[in-house]
């Protein structure tokens, strides 16, 4: 499988928001409804540009050129939170299961260790994303806390919002 994993930029904003917009519709992974999200080029090259800045950290998947896999990590800008930040990736169905997941988790993991003043990789998962929790387990993220009933789908969907860890 020809797979490239990169650093995202700026013109990458289209292909970004319709990879996005896909993965929500495909899904209840996302907390973004699809009819909630709405970008602008304008407010997505806005968001690459933040997490270009130092502490952040932007990556992408293409096949054949194609935008297919998205994994972003972001450092609070309040001091006694600076030693931390939060990730998410998102991966269009027909390319899940293939490692691609595993290797932006890895990539990121690689990059936080150089990070002299980050020392713990947070991230949060539906509940009913277990091949999500299944890989995060096996990367040696821990679970450290549950939001119960956190996100209504509909009537009868709930789903808590498990919060997770890996000091690097």
């Amino acid at each position: 499988m020809d797979i490239k994993i990169r650093t995202a930029v700026i013109e990458d904003a289209s292909q970004i928001i319709e990879h996005t917009r896909g993965v929500i519709e495909e899904s209840t992974f996302m907390l973004t409804a699809p009819e909630e999200y709405n970008p602008t080029i304008e407010k997505e090259e806005e968001w690459i540009r933040d997490h270009l800045k130092d502490g952040n950290y932007l990556l992408v998947a293409e096949k054949s050129e194609k935008i297919i896999a998205v994994m972003n990590f972001h450092r609070s800008k309040r001091s006694r939170l600076s030693h931390l930040g939060y990730f998410s990736i998102s991966i269009q169905e027909a390319y899940c299961n293939m490692g691609i997941g595993r290797k932006l988790i890895e990539e990121l993991l690689s990059w936080a260790e150089q990070q002299n003043d980050l020392e713990k990789v947070c991230l949060e998962v539906f509940s009913h994303n277990e091949r999500a929790i299944h890989l995060y387990k096996k990367l040696g993220f821990i679970e450290e806390g549950r939001k119960v009933k956190f996100v209504k789908f509909t009537d009868d969907f709930y789903a808590d919002e498990i919060l997770m860890y890996r000091f690097v």
